[in-house]
């Protein structure tokens, strides 16, 4: 690996990290210079990354000319959880004929951490989310779904904060969990199916919220 593409690469990380955690807000206009000055690298660099961020769907052309941090439509949204409530339950499913006894255990340590007065939920969704899609075994539904995720990140950090929310997602967690442990394909698949549903309607919430914010 050449240099240059080491410190991209570290640029891409740097700035995708900072798009995903809420750092570089939706609507959110990105220059080369500010990049520059952030980062400390060239302007080339940066530019790759974010051509690179583009691709991704985390960054889109702005109407005034330049980029800024990609806001989904409602549109896409819909598409989205459209899109989810197909691939979500089918990787519940191949994570419980596929993963071992640790990644389990693993998955269920991880959902005890979800509180519903915490400030951390985001986090923690993200590790369930990576030893899920690790644990499915498929790495281009993996990409996918992890594509996705990235697609609908402040909706996701938005709703994580909605009262009342994180109350009614650890129970699902506990029903997913259950499931798992039984070894039912069937039944956890279904849990990921209302569990998708239930955020898509959250989404809905959140996606009104985050137009306010943009305003």
């Amino acid at each position: 690996m050449t240099q240059d593409k080491l410190v991209r690469d570290k640029v891409v990380d740097a700035l995708r990290q900072a798009i995903l955690d809420g750092a570089l807000q939706p609507g959110r206009r990105l220059t080369e210079r500010e990049l520059t000055e952030l980062t400390g690298v060239s302007r080339t660099s940066v530019r790759e990354a974010l051509r690179r961020l583009q691709a991704e769907g985390l960054v889109e052309e702005s109407p005034s000319r330049g980029l800024r941090v990609t806001t989904p439509t409602a549109e896409e949204i819909e598409q989205i959880y459209e899109i989810r409530a197909e691939l979500e339950p089918l990787a519940v499913r191949l994570f419980v004929e596929r993963a071992t006894q640790e990644e389990v255990d693993e998955l269920a340590s991880v959902t005890q951490e979800l509180n519903p007065g915490g400030d951390a939920n985001k986090d923690v969704l993200d590790r369930f989310d990576g030893i899920l899609l690790a644990g499915c075994r498929n790495p281009m539904l993996a990409e996918l779904l992890g594509g996705l995720y990235s697609r609908i990140h402040a909706l996701r950090r938005i709703s994580a904060a909605t009262p009342g929310r994180m109350t009614v997602t650890k129970q699902e967690y506990a029903d997913l969990i259950e499931a798992i442990r039984r070894r039912s394909a069937a039944d956890a698949a279904e849990v990921a199916r209302r569990h998708v549903s239930a955020a898509r309607a959250s989404a809905r919430v959140a996606m009104s919220l985050l137009t306010q914010e943009a305003d």
